[in-house]
């Protein structure tokens, strides 16, 4: 099958999105399909991979931190052509996802959407008031939704929200996979506590994300606050890069957390499992999630989780159990962290309920699911195009007496 992927975000940039399209194409490529990449061209970049396409693009050096895609081009038209795509992914329904929709209609290919992002809770990216951009971003997206042969959302959650919208085409429940495999412990861990001076009794606190407004950091440091109050032996390290850092190191220096919160560098995706498993809890505050990659990889590193309950934290936390659900209240999120960090019983526990709820969000068994809706919306696709075929026939016959 030849599968054509449409993003606005890809490699070199570091984002949930970007992890997700890697996850697939290499397990799709696995089973012997071929995955396309259509995304925005990053200056200075340059793709090992042949079956990379990059759009003209444009970096607006504004909180966004990597260029975004403006229009096709002939050459990757006549590359699509070429290529034969069987089907075509779109990953956003704006501008990657307009040009995904315009071969789709050119070419009578099915299209799919997966709705991977909360887009009304990411307008203070747009250069236009909140109380015009929230409502517009569920129309359009939706809009768009509704333009597609089937969407995919990756968990329950998110497809009565999808629902709830108005969308009318039908809604899948994909859940966004990972390689299980890449986040068992190896060694590495110790040399991660040893570069930053934690000691091996000591309880290191771990989030891992870009650090952006809609992640609700500033939270997170006000937690560990009131947690370094009451427990000293405690880190906390924020991996991850964004236009918050500097605010947010700001803010930890206000808070007195001087010596007790790390703030590391840009890491590679490929050396984050060694941070997971260097670390004990994990913790995160955002509202704007539809499923965190992030999660599965914790509990894949037997990390017990405390987060804000909200939209994509319910649909892979169970409370007490892989961890817990707290509400946006500083204290009880702190109360409910200091359960697992005064309880290593609990925390043991907690850890393998984590990696057998792990399990579910495997890329092969999302990958599996996938595949199994793409050949369903091909065949329905072609079908639809034969029927078309058969009545434009006979409106020619019709129209000739």
């Amino acid at each position: 099958m030849n599968i054509g992927f449409f993003t606005n975000t890809y490699l070199p940039a570091v984002s949930g999105v970007t992890t997700v399209i890697e996850n697939y194409r290499e397990e799709l490529e696995k089973q012997g399909h071929n995955v396309y990449i259509f995304a925005a061209k990053h200056s200075g970049y340059y793709d090992k991979n042949p079956n990379v396409f990059r759009f003209k693009s444009i970096d607006l050096n504004y909180k966004i931190s990597y260029p975004l895609p403006l229009i096709s081009s002939p050459k990757i038209g006549r590359a699509i052509k070429r290529i034969n795509l069987d089907i075509i992914h779109s990953h956003h329904f704006f501008l990657s996802g307009q040009i995904a929709w315009y071969y789709a209609k050119k070419l009578k290919l099915p299209l799919i959407f997966t709705y991977h992002t909360r887009y009304n809770l990411y307008v203070h990216y747009a250069p236009l008031p909140e109380e015009l951009s929230k409502p517009l971003a569920k129309t359009l997206s939706t809009l768009y939704a509704n333009s597609c042969n089937a969407v995919i959302a990756p968990s329950k959650s998110i497809k009565d929200l999808i629902l709830e919208y108005g969308a009318k085409k039908p809604v899948y429940i994909i859940p966004s996979g990972i390689d299980i495999n890449k986040f068992k412990k190896t060694d590495d861990e110790e040399k991660i506590r040893e570069k930053y001076n934690i000691k091996d009794d000591a309880i290191l606190l771990l989030t891992v994300c870009r650090l952006s407004e809609e992640k609700n950091l500033d939270f997170l440091l006000k937690v560990f606050q009131k947690i370094i109050k009451k427990r000293k032996n405690v880190y906390f390290m924020i991996v991850g890069d964004g236009p918050e850092k500097e605010n947010l190191e700001k803010q930890s220096f206000r808070l007195g957390l001087k010596g007790k919160i790390i703030f590391t560098d840009k890491i590679s995706y490929q050396r984050i499992p060694s941070f997971y498993n260097a670390s004990d809890i994990f913790l995160f505050s955002s509202f704007s999630e539809v499923q965190p990659t992030i999660f599965t990889e914790a509990m894949a590193s037997g990390l017990p989780i405390v987060a804000i309950k909200a939209i994509g934290s319910e649909d892979v936390i169970t409370n007490g159990e892989n961890g817990f659900l707290a509400s946006d209240d500083i204290d009880d999120f702190s109360q409910k962290a200091l359960k697992i960090i005064d309880n290593e019983n609990l925390r043991k526990r907690m850890s393998e309920k984590a990696k057998i709820r792990a399990k579910y969000f495997s890329i092969e068994n999302s990958t599996r699911k996938m595949l199994s809706l793409y050949e369903k919306v091909i065949s329905q696709k072609e079908k639809e195009n034969k029927l078309k075929e058969s009545s434009i026939l006979f409106q020619d016959i019709f129209k000739q007496k």
